[in-house]
């Protein structure tokens, strides 16, 4: 099991721009500050390439403003790929995601080995 704690994570409307100063399409300031903040709490021994994983992300709004939670899973994910700790996010085979309070940090995941026992 690996267990992160991340920033609040942006949603998946804001990760990405389309031309402005650069051509095409590309990742957003806010987006690349974000990647770069929560790369900090992922050490060496996350990156463990797992294959088939489950995964639970717990968050905490920062404000009351009105969110959608499915929104906020990408940018968790792609994290997750771009520093090896899980193979590629299509090994996903279970998404459990919930609004917390009073948790350590905005963003708490849990990743761990995909056991199909589990499924009920």
């Amino acid at each position: 099991m690996i267990k992160l704690h991340l920033p609040f994570p942006p949603s998946v409307n804001s990760l990405y721009a389309n031309g402005g100063n650069m051509r095409g399409r590309h990742k957003t300031k806010g987006y690349e500050d974000w990647i770069r903040l929560a790369s900090v709490g992922i050490k060496d021994g996350h990156r463990q390439k797992l294959g088939p994983y489950s995964i639970s992300i717990c968050l905490e709004a920062p404000d009351k403003r009105g969110r959608d939670l499915g929104n906020l899973e990408k940018a968790v994910s792609d994290l997750l790929v771009m520093h090896g700790v899980v193979k590629d996010d299509r090994y996903c085979q279970r998404l459990t995601m919930a609004w917390g309070t009073g948790l350590p940090s905005p963003c708490v995941v849990i990743i761990q080995r995909y056991e199909e026992g589990l499924a009920v």
